[in-house]
């Protein structure tokens, strides 16, 4: 048996001979509403299943397989959406700006909004040539 454990308990590593086969185990840690909602499936499973019983590690593996095969776009954008994190953003952002020297417009403009710098980017729209060729007001008497 050999067991490898990360600092913080994330990952625990364990070789198993079960049934003359050698199987790697990590173990990983979930949430209180993660392991409830696990529990609450396995039940279900369970219930009225005369042909075994499937345990947590089962369900699970079960689970993420099943999920890897249906996963698709729209499920990314929610998971990346689920756990954004904007401090990271900026990090990036700060850091590719050292790095290149360039801060991008829009992230400048948005700074410079935010101390009060901000710049009028619209200028006055100019009147377009009438059909006899004056901008403006005409006189009375040019009537």
């Amino acid at each position: 048996m050999v067991k490898n454990i990360k600092g913080n308990g994330e990952l625990v590593r364990k070789t198993e001979e079960n049934n003359n086969e050698k199987e790697e185990i990590l173990r990983i840690n979930i949430s209180r509403l993660g392991d409830t909602a696990l529990l609450e499936g396995m039940e279900q499973v369970n219930d009225g299943f005369i042909g075994g019983k499937v345990n947590k590690t089962q369900m699970l593996n079960w689970i993420l397989k099943r999920f890897k095969d249906d996963l698709d776009e729209s499920i990314i954008k929610d998971i990346r959406a689920d756990h954004f994190d904007e401090v990271a953003v900026l990090e990036l952002i700060l850091r590719k700006a050292r790095e290149t020297g360039k801060v991008p417009s829009e992230f400048k403009h948005l700074l410079q909004k935010q101390v009060g710098l901000e710049i009028l980017t619209k200028k006055k729209a100019k009147q377009a040539l009438t059909g006899n060729g004056i901008n403006g007001d005409m006189e009375e008497s040019d009537k």
